[in-house]
């Protein structure tokens, strides 16, 4: 079929600028208390980034229409989405593209895309300044956003998609917090790296004097400092003697705190920490654990990517014929083998799906006849004493202590011969 949006033609585009006079507004963004490339260095932060990342990226865009009459919903067919998931432009696939927009979104607090020819580029947020306009001095009337990358480029608000989650990012809403645990990690490798931690002391019954001290000194930290000369063997001279101090990571409680850090940022990230943290795991199921971390954390991104997309590549025709975009989370919702056949199960005993559909649900192939299960189970009884067996369709009537079997409105059979007791 042919395509239902143009893109950069969206209802929100309007190259013309306004005649009456605007004043300019630049917009700049709080400066991070800690850069990316610091940030990433800290182990459980990487670790979120990549896992939300990766999330966001392998899942599908798709094309979707509802049904104003019945309010059904149905996937279209449509040749333009494939730069929502397979080649975004000639050198980047759209895989990458959502996972560059996914950081930038987390990190920065927005995400910039650059619409040309039916192809969509990421322009990193550190390299766009955004301009506003105002006439009034209250509303903004027009956006124009100035790319530093080989050139200066201006580009038109038509041009590009904004990803916004309303905040400054984690970088500076939570730079403090990372800040610590970077230093905390700082501090921690030094330890290690130099061995300035006092693990014993020397004692000798005469005094010493001073250049004897330090050519002592000098021979033990060459001889014996350092985490790769841990476990040499030490020999003291004559009337020397070494006591070793009992100090461990945990009376230091390097543990503990490693513990709360990783807790901290697993609750800045909005995810379980059970995904960073195997010891951390507070869910029954697997299932369960995947709701937590689409509703908390995947969830408000992908609300914010399908708002900007509809935003700028639906026109208001096409929106108000009830398409939009959104991604398919059904690979989050991934259960264990066996919740998976439970939930089948129950929807096939409960007649939702048919034989063929739980059949699918399970990657099996289906078989030349279809059908569903039905139970007679559940009849409904009226104040008169109707009763009426659903599955059938069929009523029971019940009259001077005789009646029979009749069939509903569209049913088809009559049986007068039973009788009701």
């Amino acid at each position: 079929m042919a395509s239902l949006f143009s893109w950069g033609r969206s209802s929100n585009s309007n190259n013309s600028k306004e005649s009456s006079i605007s004043t300019a507004l630049f917009v700049t963004p709080p400066l991070p208390l800690i850069t990316e490339e610091d940030a990433l260095k800290i182990p459980s932060v990487k670790s979120a980034i990549e896992l939300i990342s990766n999330s966001v990226s392998h899942l599908p865009i798709y094309l979707y229409s509802e049904n104003e009459m019945n309010g059904r919903i149905k996937k279209v067919s449509d040749p333009r989405t494939k730069f929502l998931n397979h080649e975004a432009n000639d050198y980047d696939t759209a895989q990458a593209l959502k996972k560059k927009v996914a950081t930038d979104y987390l990190l920065r607090g927005k995400a910039y895309l650059y619409k040309k020819e039916d192809r969509l580029y990421h322009l990193p947020f550190k390299d766009v300044q955004e301009e506003l306009y105002t006439i009034d001095g209250i509303t903004i009337s027009r956006k124009e956003f100035v790319y530093q990358g080989v050139t200066e480029v201006t580009l038109d608000e038509s041009e590009v998609i904004v990803i916004d989650s309303a905040t400054n990012g984690l970088l500076v809403d939570n730079g403090q917090l990372l800040s610590i645990a970077l230093a905390q990690l700082d501090y921690q490798q030094s330890l290690l790296s130099s061995g300035a931690l006092p693990s014993g002391v020397l004692k000798t019954a005469s005094r010493l004097t001073e250049p004897v001290i330090n050519r002592l000194r000098s021979s033990w930290e060459s001889l014996y400092s350092g985490a790769k000369k841990t476990g040499k063997t030490i020999i003291l001279e004559d009337g020397m003697e070494y006591q070793q101090l009992s100090i461990d990571p945990d009376r230091m409680q390097f543990i503990e705190t490693n513990k709360q850090m990783v807790s901290e940022i697993a609750r800045i990230f909005n995810i379980p920490e059970s995904l960073i943290n195997s010891q951390a795991n507070k869910y029954n199921s697997l299932e369960a654990n995947n709701i937590a971390y689409l509703q908390n954390c995947i969830g408000p991104i992908l609300t914010a990517i399908e708002s900007a997309l509809d935003k700028n590549l639906l026109s208001d025709i096409e929106k108000e014929l009830g398409y939009f975009l959104r991604f398919d989370t059904s690979e989050l919702l991934r259960t264990t083998e066996a919740e998976k056949i439970a939930t089948v199960s129950a929807a096939f005993n409960n007649s939702l799906i048919s034989f063929n559909e739980a059949r699918a649900k399970l990657d099996m192939k289906p078989t030349e006849e279809d059908y569903y299960l039905l139970s007679l189970g559940k009849v409904l009884r009226s104040e008169s004493g109707e009763l009426t067996v659903l599955n059938l369709g069929q009523e029971l009537n019940k009259e001077n202590n005789s009646g029979g079997i009749t069939s509903s409105e569209n049913g088809d059979q009559k049986q007068q011969d039973s009788t009701i007791q």
